[in-house]
Order: C-alpha cells, then structure tokens, then sequence
C-alpha cells in the first residue's frame, strides 16, 4: 500500500517526530522512503532597494549554510532509517517547499507524504504550519500530518 513514503524535513524536531511516524508506516508495509529537504532560499531575501547591493559572496554564503541545515537534517532522517532497517535514499533540492514537496511526490510515483505539523514556521499558524497546510490542500498524493505532541 505505501511502497513508496516521501519524508519531507526541515530539521525540526516537529520534522523528526513526522519522519519516526513515515519510518513505522515504511517498516510496517515494508516500503522504503525518500528524505527530502527543500531549501529554501527564499527565507533570506530581504527588501532591496536600488542603493543596497548584496555581493555574491554573501548569497553564496547563505546558500551554503541553508545547503549544511539540509544535510544535517538529511543525515538526522538517514540514521534513523538505518536504525529501523528501512531503505532509504535522500535529496536536497532548492525551491519553494511546498510547491516542490508537492511536485517531489507526484514524480516520484509517492504513495505517501510524510512532514511534519509544525516546523520552523511554527508562530505563523495554529493548526498548521504553512508548508504542511499548503501541501495537505494542494496534494493529489495522501499526506500524513504528525502534530506536535
């Protein structure tokens, strides 16, 4: 039934708690998972008028550190999957969370999305963080929302 779990993470904690819950689905069917980091650039852009200049340095230093957050959460997801004996394969890609998470999913033939309820936007809204909530309305794939506990 669920061969194929797409696990989007962010590297919250909210995100692991999401990511242990696909693990259990994945080992129980016995499917495998795909972790998934979007990262998004577009949390550093900043109003700019035409008299501030950002130098290429800066915006290569700030996709380097959002690129290292990915990895790190990738990597978090990836022992956890070796812990529990579920096949894995990981991805980084850079976009819009959830647009791309949506698009992840629909390509790579998911039967499931698995992402956290709250993340790093956690202040923003009450029932939902705005990447889940955005994809919970716009997925044709089924989505499971793990709540912060």
């Amino acid at each position: 039934m669920f061969e194929k779990i797409l696990i989007a993470t962010d590297g919250s904690k909210h995100s692991e708690r999401a990511a242990a819950k696909g693990l259990e689905v994945a080992k129980l069917t016995g499917g495998s998972v795909t972790v998934l980091y979007i990262a998004d650039m577009g949390r550093y852009i900043l109003p700019i008028d035409a008299s501030y200049n950002i130098s290429g340095e800066i915006i290569e230093s700030m996709r380097g550190s959002v690129l290292e957050e990915g990895n790190a959460a990738v990597k978090r997801v990836e022992e956890m999957a070796k812990e529990a004996g579920v096949p894995f394969e990981s991805k980084i890609i850079e976009g819009n969370p959830a647009n791309d998470i949506i698009k992840f999913a629909e390509e790579g033939r998911a039967n499931l999305i698995v992402i956290g309820g709250i993340g790093r936007t956690g202040l923003e809204k009450f029932l939902l963080g705005s990447v889940a909530e955005k994809v919970v309305r716009n997925s044709k794939v089924p989505v499971l929302v793990v709540r912060e506990a």
